[in-house]
């Protein structure tokens, strides 16, 4: 014989009544996290000691009663198999141990215990070796076979009597007290022989007669508490015999049904069902199988969500709505617009829904008051089963009325339920730039409706699992991100702000993410959203805001788009850059330095410089970059100041930030202020360009002709494909009109003749396309080959037809903003371009420039150089509208 080698000291957990853990049995211990910590860092002792086997991870589990945590002498050696964190609780731990052998504990141990020992506790072992398992168990078998089902009736007789006679304590549950005087009978005879009269006394509280005249009929001091466990019965079903017993509720799964119990009225049907069918076939599973922890994680999953719990209804205030909107963004108009809108249509759409479900309302509806103090045994639809009086845990009865039936409101798949308001409002995606506020108007809009805020990003989501969740046969599945945003906020109707839309994924070998948001954005759908790891158990996603952000239209698939209405948020121009740095981005640095307003004073002109000369974004991350480093070098300075000096003496600390400490600290600028060319000379041109982080900025068309060619074009630059069209297509309309423009004196003479054409776009690392600078490259060849320069203070933009008609091109506000920045005094641009100055240009730049709207080319050219550039009667030949100005 040998007993198991056991370190020298190990850390003691107390487990809480009514379970107890034997040796050779596994059991879940949950633990807090301050416990966890405990038990780890004595089992991390145990390990960098010398001697003993603590590599093996063992600590000591107490039996504790459950009121005053009070400590007997005995408990069960057990191996640490796996540590697991709760799905429901952040702060619950789940310690999963394989008992070992019985323990005696000493009499220094203090007689109360209500958080574990800091240091390990020394323990003695005591325990015998498992005899062989063919030894029979004559005994215990013939008493225990009148207890047990029939299919457990052969698993008995492979058990030796010392672990016979644990488990059948354990399986029959035996009262706390009789349990805990068993783990401290370390001899398997005289154990035995206790269990033997256990069995008999509960025989004879049934009635039975032991038929082995072996067996003595003598009854021991306590009675059995809990009959053989029996599967719960299921809702609406009934017992297979009249005023049966039924059984407790496992141990284990005390928690989830008082759980269910509670959220019962916030359910839903089918997870009502789901979740019913799922503890009853927890109670037949052991702890120790593997579907145990998937079958339980997901009920866990079920019950955390919120089926109907909504968040408070709060007045939405229009007049507060749009001046928090005003106080937490600067520009931004038509969002604000758009936003204000749609809480004016909410409230409208609300009120008659309430109207409507007010007058829905029977008045003699009758209310069920459920008792608690009685529990119907006959009545087949009380989920659990009836708990004796002496358990400390008592569980109340679920009201008859609470149980889903058939007449209950079961509504088809084809139509939603109509006692909840649904708004079948589109989903709003705001699409600009980083940094220009999209996220926080989300936040802003949550704040107004009352609403719970959660974001989910869906930059780099490639896997439609992550959508939809993955099915429960994978191993470690878990469901999609937006059942966990879900359960996360606690409340059905949140506002979720889809984040960084145009980055998801667009098919290949794990499915289309994007695909999978459609459900979930279609309110046609939504309402009955399926995830794969709740199976059967849709959500409503109807009652959620869904509020999406995206950098570009591009890359998200027409279908989604199609769901989606676009708001277009446009970058900051310089006034409004200058009102966020100093309302908002100035007083944040200052307190993230660890100062405040007094010790860091700012110039005028400071944050003006910092805009213009310091950053080229259509957000303000950059400037807040930049902000944040001129507040962080007087804190440097400060911090000196503020230390002792050798010599008694300090240097003066400045609190003032001006002109010339800006690019002593921020070093020289590598943009500078944009102006254009002041020595003006044919062939140049100033176009307009739009790149895709939302800046607008001027684009220098230069064109020069180079003597002794043979009429070729020659184009550098980096220009894209489109581009490459565009300006082959101008040179040929200026070679048809040469003879008008005076460029030649006969039709037949060739205007290039012995002149090649060099057309060159500056900044040529920086990829350039588009045809929108089809009219500037027209007038830039016309000024060449005419010798007639064009003004600096103008700036051309739209696109030309080989027939000379001038067409709509896009990012008119970015462009425009962009030539008010440098300079620019007078733009012309497409007539059908009219209507996006007049709505997005801000009033400040409209103000600065003029507008100059053409239908052709030639009153473009007409703008710049007059009627008096065209000769030889061209004007009448060519049939010019000349009136371009409005």
């Amino acid at each position: 014989m040998t007993t198991p080698l056991l370190p020298s000291s190990l850390p003691l957990i107390p487990l809480p009544s009514p379970q107890v853990l034997y040796p050779h049995m596994g059991l879940t211990i949950p633990l807090s996290t301050t416990q966890l910590t405990l038990v780890l860092n004595a089992v991390q002792s145990n390990l960098n000691g010398k001697g003993g086997n603590g590599e093996r991870g063992m600590v000591g589990v107490v039996p504790v009663a459950e009121g005053d945590r009070r400590v007997g002498r005995w408990a069960c050696a057990a191996r640490i198999k796996n540590v697991h964190k709760s799905t429901s609780d952040d702060d619950v731990y789940f310690l999963d141990v394989q008992g070992l052998a019985r323990i005696r504990l000493p009499r220094s141990l203090p007689p109360i215990l209500s958080i574990l020992p800091s240091i390990p506790v020394p323990t003695s072992p005591f325990s015998l070796p498992i005899p062989s398992l063919t030894q029979p168990a004559t005994d215990l078998i013939p008493i225990a076979s009148k207890l047990l089902p029939e299919e457990l009736h052969s698993h008995m007789n492979n058990l030796p009597p010392s672990l016979l006679a644990d488990i059948l304590v354990t399986v029959l549950g035996v009262e706390w007290d009789l349990r805990v005087e068993l783990l401290g009978i370390p001899d398997p005879e005289a154990r035995s022989q206790r269990v033997q009269g256990i069995l008999i006394d509960l025989l004879n509280s049934k009635g039975i007669t032991p038929s082995n005249k072996n067996i003595s009929g003598k009854p021991t001091s306590k009675a059995l508490i809990l009959k053989p466990k029996q599967p719960l019965s299921v809702a609406g079903k009934p017992p297979s015999t009249a005023g049966q017993a039924q059984s407790s509720v496992p141990e284990d799964l005390r928690s989830l049904f008082n759980q269910f119990q509670t959220r019962l009225p916030e359910l839903s049907i089918n997870a009502k069902e789901t979740i019913q069918r799922e503890l009853t076939r927890l109670s037949k599973i052991p702890p120790q199988s593997a579907d145990y922890g998937v079958s339980r994680t997901y009920v866990e999953w079920l019950l955390a969500l919120p089926f109907k719990r909504v968040s408070e209804n709060y007045e939405i205030d229009l007049k507060s709505a749009r001046k928090r909107l005003d106080g937490d963004h600067e520009g931004l108009e038509g969002v604000k617009k758009r936003v204000v809108e749609y809480l004016a249509v909410y409230r409208l759409k609300k009120q008659l829904f309430d109207e409507a479900q007010d007058k829905k309302k029977l008045p003699n509806s009758a209310q069920h008051n459920p008792s608690t103090d009685k529990i119907d045994q006959e009545d087949g639809r009380n989920l659990l089963a009836l708990i004796p009086a002496t358990e400390k845990q008592s569980v109340q009865s679920i009201p008859t009325d609470q149980v889903p039936t058939d007449s209950q409101g079961i509504v088809g798949d084809d139509e939603p339920p109509s006692d909840v308001y649904r708004d079948k409002g589109p989903i709003l995606l705001l699409v600009g730039p980083p940094g220009v506020g999209k996220t926080s108007i989300a936040k802003s809009l949550a704040t107004s409706l009352g609403r719970k805020f959660h974001r989910i990003s869906l930059g780099g989501v490639r896997d439609e699992a992550e959508i939809r969740g993955h099915r429960r046969t994978y191993v470690s599945a878990l469901p999609g991100l937006l059942v966990h945003a879900m359960r996360k906020v606690g409340v059905s109707n949140p506002l979720v702000l889809l984040d960084e839309l145009d980055k998801v994924g667009h098919g290949g070998f794990h499915g289309d993410p994007s695909a999978a948001l459609l459900e979930a954005l279609d309110p046609a759908q939504n309402w009955n959203f399926h995830d794969h790891y709740l199976g059967d158990v849709p959500i409503d996603l109807s009652q959620v805001l869904f509020i999406a952000t995206a950098n570009t239209l591009e890359s998200i698939s027409w279908p989604l788009l199609d769901r989606c209405e676009v708001i277009e948020c446009s970058g900051y121009i310089t006034p409004e850059k200058l009102a966020i740095a100093q309302k908002f981005l100035l007083p944040k640095q200052i307190k993230e330095c660890g100062m405040d307003s007094a010790l860091i004073k700012v110039d005028e002109g400071v944050l003006e410089k910092v805009v213009t000369e310091y950053t080229r974004e259509s957000g303000v991350r950059e400037l807040e970059r930049k902000i944040g480093q001129l507040c962080r070098n007087k804190a440097v300075e400060y911090s000196i100041w503020r230390e002792p000096d050798s010599n008694g003496e300090k240097p003066k600390y400045d609190p003032k930030i001006d002109l010339e400490d800006v690019e002593r600290i921020l070093g020289v600028s590598h943009y500078g202020r944009e102006r254009p060319e002041s020595n003006v000379r044919p062939g140049v041109v100033n176009g307009l360009s739009y790149n895709g982080s939302g800046n607008g900025s001027l684009l220098v068309i230069e064109t020069l002709l180079v003597p002794g060619g043979s009429g070729r074009l020659v184009v550098t630059g980096r220009l894209g494909e489109v581009f490459r069209e565009s300006i082959e297509l101008c040179l040929t309309w200026v070679k048809s009109r040469s003879l008008s423009l005076g460029i030649v004196q006969s039709v037949e003479e060739d205007p290039l003749k012995g002149f090649d054409i060099h057309y060159h776009i500056p900044e040529g690392a920086v990829h350039k396309d588009g045809p929108s600078a089809g009219i500037a490259t027209v007038l830039a060849f016309v000024s060449l080959l005419t010798g007639k320069a064009v003004s600096s203070e103008i700036a051309i933009t739209g696109e030309m037809s080989l027939r000379g008609s001038c067409l709509r091109i896009g990012g008119v506000k970015e462009k425009v903003i962009g030539a008010h920045r440098v300079g620019v005094k007078k733009i012309i641009l497409p007539r059908s371009n009219r209507p996006d100055v007049s709505a997005d240009v801000p009033s400040q730049v409209k103000e600065d420039i003029t507008f100059v709207y053409v239908d052709k080319i030639e009153q473009a050219i007409e703008e710049v150089w007059g009627k008096d550039i065209w000769v030889g009667g061209g004007e009448k030949e060519l049939g010019l509208k000349v009136d371009a100005r409005l």
